[in-house]
Order: C-alpha cells, then structure tokens, then sequence
C-alpha cells in the first residue's frame, strides 16, 4: 500500500522573482501578478530557488490565521525532477506511512507525533506499554539538497539538528530504540550522506549516532507538484574521513 499525500487546494505554477528572507519570496504567477508567498523551509537551496530562473507551485494558505502571505511555495522544478520544498510534507507522509505499518524498518507503533523527552520534542514516539515514558523515538530530517547522485542535508549549519542525534544518542539502549529517517525530497538520487563539508558537528554526531545504536534511514519521495508519496529506500553512507562532497550541487 502506497500512501499519498494531496495538497487541499489547486496548485499554481509560478515564477521565482526574489527570496527576501528564508520564509518570503516573491513570485509572478500566471495573470502576470507579483505575489508574497511563504517558503516552508529555513534552508538555503541556492541552487534550487534562483530568481528570474525558477518554476514553482504555490497552494493558498488556509483561511484564518495571522499569516501575511495568500500562497506557500510547495515545489520547484529542478533540472527534470519536481522538488518539494516543505519540510512539513515529510512529516505528513510519514505520520499516515506509520499508521498504515509501511516502513518495516521502524518498531511497531502506535507512533505518537510530537514526542516530548525533557525539554526536547523529537518528530514521533512509541510509548511503553505502561504509558510511562518513550520504547522508540523517530526524528525526521528533510533533504533537497543533490550533489550527482547523492542527497545531502543539512545545506547550512544545524545546531537544532546535531542536539536531536545528541538526544537520541543518550536514549538508544536499555531496550529502548531510537531511529533517523531522512526524507529526501526528490527522487532523482541513489545514496544519502550527511554534508560534513557544510556541517562537520552534524556529520560527527551522526556517525557517533549510529555507533551507540540510533538507526538510520534514508527514503526519496516521488513529488508532484499536487501530491507526493514515499518513494525508494536508499543507503545512508557516513564518512570514514569527516569529509564530505564539496562539488556544486547539480
């Protein structure tokens, strides 16, 4: 069973005319009209968001609410591959894979979204059978970021993410599990490695990560700009040197 996540609303493909700041851009869609829209991800994606260059989708924001913005950007075209750029989709779509048992990889749930563990939240949880306390935890991490055939994250140093593996680290162990899952946000890749040459701290606590027993696990998505599902299961590869790709990406 493939779960399928479908964006409310209508989609509408848009031009990249700027990117203020990390959540603003502003777009020209397709009446010709200068639109304020929120980008859904706090990374650089240089590469992807180029202005005058990139196409995109946006959806409406839902009614209500304080945003500032009509639209969110959801999606970019990149080379032939759509590219979500909503880091909530991952999320999203694993909370339906979990719920559905698709991931055999993982304990069996029921998985909790929003795990609190002290003054940490990890992305989702299984709780004992007692209701006291966590037996697994599970942090998802987004990526779209592709250097050749290879996905990397973080595009910028991530000081929230290497405290998550610190967390999980000290969790794992004592019959207790804890597991990463990168969701890469595209399909157009073969392997996952962290991006020690953007972030050696993240890259390090990884591998310390995997050494104590976290799990790790890498799954492309198949992105439309309308919908997306999970997609293939690709190896997490680790640096033997510290030293990761420092090619553009492409």
């Amino acid at each position: 069973m493939t779960t399928w996540f479908h964006y409310p609303r209508p989609v509408v493909r848009v031009r990249l005319l700027a990117r203020p700041n990390r959540f603003l851009a502003l777009v020209r869609d397709p009446n010709g009209r200068t639109r304020r829209v929120h980008v859904p991800n706090p990374g650089r994606m240089e590469e992807l968001l180029v202005s005058g260059i990139t196409t995109g989708w946006v959806v409406p924001a839902a009614p209500g609410g304080l945003r500032k913005t009509e639209f969110t950007l959801v999606a970019v075209r990149h080379g032939r591959s759509t590219v979500s750029v909503d880091t909530g989709l991952a999320n999203r779509l694993l909370a339906a894979a979990l719920a559905n048992n698709e991931i055999e990889e993982l304990a069996p749930g029921p998985w909790i979204p929003e795990a609190r563990l002290g003054h940490h939240r990890l992305d989702f949880g299984v709780r004992n059978s007692g209701a006291t306390g966590w037996r697994a935890l599970l942090e998802v991490k987004s990526s779209n970021l592709r250097v050749g055939r290879t996905a990397l994250f973080p595009d910028a140093p991530t000081e929230r993410g290497r405290r998550h593996l610190e967390v999980l680290t000290r969790f794992v162990g004592r019959r207790r599990r804890a597991d990463v899952l990168f969701a890469v946000q595209r399909d157009d890749v073969e392997e996952f490695r962290p991006n020690a040459a953007f972030d050696p701290d993240f890259a390090a606590a990884l591998v310390r990560a995997a050494s104590a027993g976290v799990g790790l696990h890498a799954f492309t998505l198949h992105v439309r700009p309308e919908r997306a599902s999970l997609g293939r299961r690709i190896p997490v590869v680790l640096p033997e040197d510290g030293v990761g790709p420092r090619h553009q990406p492409i």
